[in-house]
């Protein structure tokens, strides 16, 4: 993978990241008791996608 098309997979996962996070903070508002587990589904998966790409990232800084 080229470090052009890497970069390019950085700003997408953080782009995804920030409408997940405002998709979550939508649904919080919207139904914060009736959909308790499926937020903490919602957020569990987004901190899983964050993880991801902060080992990306600190893989990335090593290698370059």
């Amino acid at each position: 993978m080229t470090r052009s098309e890497r970069a390019l997979l950085f700003c997408l996962a953080e782009e995804i990241i920030l409408h997940l996070r405002n998709r979550l903070a939508e649904i919080e508002n919207l139904h914060p008791r009736e959909s308790a587990l499926g937020i903490a589904t919602f957020q569990e998966r987004l901190r899983n996608i964050e993880e991801l790409l902060d080992g990306a990232k600190k893989e990335h800084e090593r290698t370059v």
